[in-house]
């Protein structure tokens, strides 16, 4: 340790108010009595945030994630003096900050502000309450980890970006490394779920789709873990769609303290069939034809970054590939206007916000799954599908280009693939284009797809669909690929079936990210 370092610095002291929103900083005081011990440990603690001036004259509730007595709690005036931890969501880069801030509120202030509640007429205790809402302060997290994930630096943002934030959230962490292929299935499927109140999957889309499935694999099919555990993604892989879907962001420091002020959200899960495996869960999508090849198909190309997906699908465009299949659909809305209609219906913000109702009897909101609730209702694979399910016409699934269907707005930061997707309507987004469109149109389209306009073409079939059934027709199955989840699977018939409700996520404001179609 450099000598500079031991060098006493009398610690910054803010006076600040609490107001209804957070705390207004009224002047800048100095303890001259601070501890230099204190100093020295701001300097040395692997964990402790970084000291700050606070540029700032008002600090909102919605940026602390922790508040203590500080250690000079006597030193001014013995008025209390709180250390408040915060991270600036808009700074570059984030991560935690802490300033010692002298609360000047009288006691009848803190009164009204805690709502007369006795409970929580504690200064730390009442700011907590305060920043989290109805969020749990300090809840148990399970860190599972892809040591591989991120071109091999998952670790490293995990130490460096996500670690710093949950210590300094005083969060309670367990911490695996996934250590053979599917490993998150069978730490999942065994996992005691009354330990833990989050699973944080630091990886790409892989591990959250493994702990899905274990979940689905336990003795209850889950249904315990579904309701007791939130389950999501910090980014740091090389798809992080569950990230930029319910965080908006690939940064991994910002995601991990939006995570801490998320709600609790019921997801709708996908039911995937196939003649040959058990049935598995999708959170994600399902992919047929020139996206999936594209994807699956250039794997051995990944050290070429995104490129090797751009440049698989150039090539399949140009050499008109088709991809001939009968597909039966389900529809909830066929046409745009229906689904437009559909979108507004179910986008609507619940009038009961976090901010109106506790914990306990936010939970309560949620109906407890059942097992009914995750039995399959479709006719099996061998049978004929439900008569009122609708056989796309034979000039489109015999010239078909590309087959898409998800729960999630985006699949990569430059991809928003299903802008109408919504967390928990009960419906899946379909996307289906065909080779009578022109190269010319085909170009624009995807060109499009980074804003979510290419669902607007009427070149485009967009549908919100309930269930449906896939059975490729191509004559050779050679360098073809079924992709779920981002994950390859059998090239054979599959049938996929909404499950209203059933995984727990965490979203800010119980939403999506905004997409173009909310515009």
């Amino acid at each position: 340790m450099s000598s500079e370092r031991l060098i006493h610095t009398p610690k910054l002291v803010l006076s600040g108010s609490i107001t209804k929103h957070g705390i207004e900083i009224l002047d800048q005081l100095e303890s001259s009595k601070a501890s230099a011990q204190s100093s020295l440990l701001s300097f040395c603690l692997p964990f402790n945030p970084y000291r700050t001036s606070l540029n700032k004259n008002f600090l909102p509730f919605d940026e602390i994630i922790w508040c203590q007595l500080s250690s000079t709690a006597d030193s001014l005036g013995g008025q209390p003096i709180m250390d408040v931890t915060y991270v600036d969501p808009k700074a570059s880069p984030v991560r935690p900050n802490q300033v010692s801030i002298q609360i000047k509120n009288s006691k009848d202030s803190i009164s009204q502000l805690s709502n007369n509640d006795s409970q929580e007429t504690d200064l730390s205790q009442l700011i907590l309450s305060k920043a989290y809402k109805a969020h749990k302060v300090s809840p148990s997290i399970l860190v599972v980890i892809n040591p591989h994930g991120g071109q091999g630096k998952a670790i490293e943002i995990y130490e460096n970006q996500i670690l710093p934030i949950l210590r300094a959230a005083n969060v309670t962490v367990q911490y695996m490394e996934t250590k053979y292929h599917e490993h998150a299935v069978d730490i999942a499927r065994e996992l005691d779920v009354s330990r833990y109140d989050i699973i944080a999957c630091c990886s790409g889309d892989g591990i959250p789709h493994q702990i899905i499935n274990g979940f689905y694999e336990r003795p209850d099919r889950g249904l315990s873990a579904f309701d007791n555990i939130a389950v999501t993604q910090l980014p740091c892989g090389s798809g992080n769609a569950l990230t930029l879907s319910t965080y908006g962001s690939n940064d991994a420091a910002l995601s991990t303290f939006l995570m801490l002020k998320a709600e609790p959200t019921k997801l709708d899960l996908m039911a995937v069939s196939q003649g040959s495996r058990p049935t598995k869960l999708s959170f994600l999508s399902q992919c047929f034809g020139i996206i999936a090849d594209s994807d699956i198909g250039t794997e051995h190309l990944r050290w070429m970054g995104s490129i090797r997906f751009e440049l698989g699908v150039v090539k399949k465009v140009l050499s008109r590939a088709t991809y001939p299949c009968d597909i039966y659909v389900d529809y909830i809305a066929e046409n745009k206007n229906d689904l437009e209609d559909h979108f507004n219906k179910h986008n609507a913000k619940d009038a009961l916000t976090t901010e109106s109702i506790s914990s306990s009897s936010k939970k309560g909101l949620f109906k407890s799954i059942v097992p009914s609730d995750l039995e399959l209702r479709g006719a099996p694979l061998n049978e004929e599908p439900p008569i009122n399910w609708v056989k796309l016409p034979n000039s489109v699934t015999k010239n078909l280009s590309i087959f898409y269907v998800g729960k999630m707005p985006y699949i990569s930061s430059d991809t928003q693939f299903f802008p109408a997707a919504l967390p928990n309507d009960a419906s899946m987004d379909m996307v289906v284009t065909d080779i009578n469109t022109s190269i010319m149109e085909t170009t624009k389209i995807l060109l499009s797809i980074d804003k979510g306009l290419h669902v607007h073409s009427d070149k485009v079939l967009h549908a919100k669909i309930r269930n449906y059934r896939l059975v490729p027709r191509l004559k050779s199955t050679k360098d073809h690929y079924i992709s779920i989840d981002g994950e390859s699977f059998p090239f054979e018939p599959l049938q996929v079936e909404i499950l209203p409700g059933i995984l727990t996520a965490l979203l800010p404001n119980g939403s999506f990210v905004e997409t173009s179609f909310a515009k």
